[in-house]
């Protein structure tokens, strides 16, 4: 499946982007048609990535199905649901209580929910202080992302206007834990891929400890609630200052796990696409809003903005937040140091649609055959 969303993304939008630096068409009051021309595209490519993912069309429509729906009225932030996870303990495979309760009441329905204090006991909580990460890693070269705009409350690492999103190098990660303690940090790591990058700090993931409420760790705990795993896991963010990421989703199932700080989050259901602006200029696989939610002026720049129904979620060092494939997410962190750590999955064979990916290589055939008359 990931394989297959690749192909169909590099046929469309090449990986090698021209001019980087090159606005999109994302004012509308200046250049309406441009941007609805943009939106088009970006819905278009959006339904590419939930096709290729095997999202139902069920899944992707509003009110969401099942028992734990939640319609909040438009514009109006609802929080997402939250269980105690500490109540519960835990075996391997994807076979314990909590597991179960996962699975059957939120991944099935395809709805966010933090899982309080699921992390309990798991090692890098305890053990990746600062001494610990300079000692271990210290000298190890890192990606950064760099030159963040000032947006309110924090730093944005990102422009959603701009044909690459991010302007991006590489540290050592001793430099990038000094840069972290600054007033204004200038960096911010993520997707930082711990096999390729840090692979000394794998063997902390997987350690399983004592009092642990996930045993091996919420990759392998929880993981029998989807499919196969993607290769880059396990993905670490480390940042600091209320550092801001643009608004976009992924077209796979997320486990977002906080070992420090917090992660806030403002997260739109698959059926605000057309809300949300998405761009369709960019030659990315991802998918981002013209949006920034950062900026206030935004909402007036985009009014249909007003249509969405957001949620929010604060995730707290030791929680782990249950992302589902398709929705769409801002994330920003906390003041202080924070960290997290993410693993991505297919969905759950006894989740997805085989059928919806076959119609989308179908309709997407038949659109190329028209656009060449």
């Amino acid at each position: 499946g990931e394989l297959l969303l690749r192909q169909v993304f590099e046929k469309k939008f090449p990986k090698r982007t021209p001019r980087p630096e090159a606005r999109l068409r994302s004012d509308p009051r200046t250049d309406p048609e441009g941007v609805e021309a943009s939106v088009r595209a970006g819905i278009e490519k959006t339904q590419e990535g939930y096709n290729a993912a095997k999202l139902p069309h069920r899944l992707r429509a509003w009110p969401p199905a099942g028992p734990l729906s939640v319609a909040g009225a438009a514009g109006v932030p609802v929080n997402v649901d939250e269980m105690d996870a500490s109540a519960f303990g835990g075996s391997a495979g994807g076979s314990s209580p909590l597991a179960a309760a996962l699975g059957e009441r939120w991944v099935a329905q395809n709805r966010p929910v933090i899982l309080r204090g699921a992390l309990r006991g798991w090692p890098p909580l305890q053990r990746w202080s600062d001494l610990y990460l300079r000692s271990a890693v210290g000298g190890k070269a890192v990606p950064v992302r760099h030159s963040p705009q000032e947006c309110e409350g924090g730093r944005l690492f990102g422009d959603p206007g701009r044909m690459q999103a991010y302007e991006s190098s590489e540290v050592p990660l001793s430099e990038l834990l000094d840069e972290l303690s600054a007033p204004h940090p200038r960096y911010y790591a993520a997707r930082l891929q711990l096999r390729r990058s840090l692979p000394e700090l794998l063997a902390d993931l997987d350690e399983t400890h004592p009092a642990a409420a996930l045993e091996g760790g919420p990759a392998a705990a929880l993981g029998g609630c989807f499919g196969d795993p993607q290769a880059v896991n396990p993905v670490c963010y480390l940042g600091a200052g209320r550092q801001a990421t643009p608004m976009h989703f992924d077209p796979s199932e997320n486990l977002l796990c906080v070992v420090q700080g917090a992660k806030e989050l403002t997260l739109f259901h698959p059926a605000d696409t057309p809300h949300l602006y998405p761009a369709g200029e960019r030659n990315s696989a991802a998918v981002y809003s013209l949006a920034n939610l950062c900026d206030p002026a935004d909402a007036d720049r985009f009014p249909a903005l007003a249509e969405a129904r957001p949620l929010r979620a604060l995730v707290r060092e030791g929680d782990v937040l249950y992302l589902p494939c398709g929705w769409w997410h801002a994330v920003r962190g906390s003041e202080g140091r924070n960290l997290s750590v993410n693993y991505w999955f297919a969905l759950h064979e006894s989740k997805a649609d085989a059928r919806v990916e076959v119609d989308g290589i179908v309709a997407r055939a038949a659109r190329e055959a028209a656009a060449l008359g």
